[in-house]
C-alpha cells in the first residue's frame, strides 16, 4: 500500500510530510511511510494492536518519525492538523451506520490543514456480494480457519464469521472466533457525507491501480482534499 500511496501522491500534491494513518493496525503502514520521510502518527483504538506496533518499531535498524496512540476514528482530534491521513483495507466499511462515518469524516476534516488530502479505501457492493459468500476453508503450517459469510441486501451488510485453530507447544489445538461486519455504501453517499465534511473529491480509483473503477472493482481509492476556510 506505501507504494500505491507514493504513485497517487505524485497526481495529488499535499502541502507537507506529517500524516496520520488512521486504524493503524498493528502499524506497517504507518512505518512504511515514516521509513520514506514522513513524520507518522499512527492511530489505532485497541490496545493489543498498538502494542504490536511499537514492537514492530522496535526491531527498526534505523530511528523514524513515528508515534502511536490510542483513538477512536469516529471523534479522534489532533492537537496540530496534518498534511495527509490515511485510512486502508476497508477500515471504513466497519462503520455500519451512516452517521457513524459521517463522524469520522468530520473527525478527518478537522484534522488536515486547509488543502490537505485525505486518502481511504472502501470495499465494494460487488466485492462484499460476491466474496464474501458461502464457506471458505484454508489451512497453514500449524493454523487453519473455516469462514462463513452472509451478505444481507436490505442493508448492504456482509456479516463473515472466522472460526480458527492454532496450534498449541502441547499439540493441541487452541480455538478462536472472529466476526466482521461490513457495509457497502453507493459512492453517491460517500461523496455526500465528504461534502458535508468540508471534504472534496479529486479523484476515486480502482483500487491499487490509478484507473477509473468498474462495475467489477473489488475496492475503491478515493481521495479528497480539504476545502480551504473561506470556501
Amino acid at each position: 500500500m506505501d507504494v500505491y500511496l507514493r504513485d497517487l501522491l505524485r497526481s495529488h500534491a499535499v502541502p507537507g510530510w506529517t500524516m496520520v494513518d488512521l486504524a493503524c493496525g498493528t502499524g506497517t503502514l504507518a512505518l512504511l511511510m515514516a521509513e520514506r520521510g514522513w513524520t507518522v502518527l499512527g492511530l489505532d483504538n485497541s490496545p493489543a494492536m498498538l502494542a504490536q506496533a511499537e514492537q514492530k518499531r522496535a526491531t527498526l535498524n534505523k530511528p523514524v518519525a513515528v508515534q502511536f496512540g490510542q483513538a477512536d476514528m469516529r471523534d479522534f482530534a489532533l492537537a496540530t492538523p496534518v498534511d495527509l491521513v490515511t485510512c486502508c483495507f476497508d477500515t471504513l466499511n466497519y462503520l455500519t451506520a451512516e452517521a457513524e462515518l459521517a463522524c469520522c469524516l468530520a473527525a478527518v476534516a478537522r484534522a488536515l490543514v486547509p488543502q490537505g488530502l485525505f486518502c481511504f479505501d472502501l470495499a465494494t457492493d460487488y466485492f462484499l456480494r460476491h466474496y464474501w459468500q458461502g464457506v471458505e476453508f484454508e489451512e497453514f503450517d500449524g493454523y487453519s480457519q473455516v469462514m462463513h459469510s452472509h451478505y444481507d441486501a436490505a442493508t448492504g451488510c456482509s456479516t463473515l464469521v472466522l472460526t480458527g485453530f492454532t496450534a498449541t507447544a502441547s499439540g493441541s489445538y487452541q480455538r478462536f472466533r472472529e466476526v466482521h461486519v461490513e457495509r457497502a455504501y453507493p459512492d453517491v453517499v460517500v461523496r455526500q457525507l465528504l461534502a458535508q465534511a468540508g471534504l472534496v473529491v479529486e479523484a476515486v480509483y480502482d483500487c491499487f491501480t490509478l484507473q477509473p473503477p468498474n462495475e467489477r472493482s473489488l475496492r475503491l481509492m478515493y481521495v479528497a482534499r480539504r476545502r480551504p476556510p473561506d470556501e
